[in-house]
């Protein structure tokens, strides 16, 4: 290859690559809905209490795996959403991850382990935190990292110890992050073909107005 011909490729090469990054901007900023609240994803608040932004994730990925109880680490939501129109950038910002979604099976003992892992850096801000869907439960924090977890009620109804429950969450904590050895143990039952980021943004293409609140499924006793 002559260099006249090399200089020409380079050039149009160069070229193509701004004319797609431009295409890329263009296709972020494409509003896919809105919401009528501001979505509370700030990393302080996702990280030490149920918000608003956690309980619409979980609530997501439960309607659309079917699980009896959805956790998601506070540490994998990354932004909040203004009131107002949300775009595609947004929604992918707040997800930014694209984690696999997978379906495990738990014992009562062992979500039990895991919530008391979720809250015994609290009132520390830290990752492990747990946003949830299908259960509400009261800790004191006024007590020992392990033993703070008072009570818990799934779909209403007291946990039972030895039942079975289907649990869904990211491949990021199935797999033993942020400690969470309880998840990394327990049962597969599936894996989702669509990951959390595109639930997330089908959702909010399908359900505008979005409009989500706090609901007391994670209760501090004080």
């Amino acid at each position: 290859m002559n260099k006249k011909l090399f200089k020409s490729l380079l050039v149009v090469a160069v070229i193509m690559a701004f004319v797609f990054a431009g295409f890329q901007a263009q296709a972020l900023d494409t509003e896919i809905g809105e919401t009528e609240i501001m979505l509370n994803g700030q990393r302080e608040h996702v990280r030490t209490q149920e918000t608003n932004l956690g309980n619409l994730i979980t609530d997501i990925i439960r309607e659309y795996t079917g699980a009896d109880i959805v956790v998601y680490n506070g540490g994998g939501i990354r932004d909040s959403a203004s009131l107002g129109p949300i775009t595609l950038g947004d929604a992918m910002e707040i997800l930014a991850f694209e984690n696999n979604v997978v379906t495990l099976e738990m014992t009562g003992m062992q979500i039990v382990a895991m919530l008391e892992h979720g809250v015994s850096s609290y009132p520390e801000v830290s990752g492990k935190f747990l946003q949830v869907s299908g259960l509400r439960f009261y800790f004191d924090p006024a007590e020992p990292a392990g033993s703070r977890v008072k009570d818990v009620r799934v779909h209403g109804e007291r946990l039972r110890y030895r039942e079975s429950y289907s649990v869904a969450t990211n491949d990021f904590l199935a797999a033993g992050g942020d400690d969470y050895t309880m998840l990394e143990e327990a049962a597969q039952i599936d894996e989702h073909e669509m990951i959390d980021t595109d639930m997330f943004i089908e959702y909010i293409q399908n359900n505008s107005p979005l409009f989500p609140m706090v609901e007391g499924r994670i209760v501090v006793i004080k």
